[in-house]
């Protein structure tokens, strides 16, 4: 529950609760007058569907097995130093 002048003050905050699936009842002299809830159904539906859109244009291919627990350990090295690389670019003006 939130009183108008702070949803007011605090609009992006209530609204990335909302994003992420909770309702937000909004007050007034503490009656509630409104109900902000996420559109379309639920979140995670909204991903399954969007998920799904992608494999079938081809663009992802979704996993069917599980990660090992190790796989982790078994990063590529890299001999680059990427901060380096990243400093003489922006000394370059690039």
């Amino acid at each position: 529950m939130v009183k108008i002048s702070e949803l007011k003050n605090r609009l992006s905050h209530y609204l990335r609760l909302v994003q992420r699936g909770q309702a937000v009842l909004v007050c007034d002299r503490d009656r509630v007058v409104a109900r902000i809830e996420p559109a379309g159904g639920s979140q995670r539906g909204d991903d399954a569907q969007w998920l799904a859109q992608l494999e079938r244009r081809g663009v992802i291919r979704r996993g069917v097995e599980k990660l090992p627990a190790d796989w982790l350990k078994h990063r590529p090295r890299v001999e680059a130093d990427v901060v380096r690389s990243l400093l003489e670019e922006r000394e370059a003006g690039r």
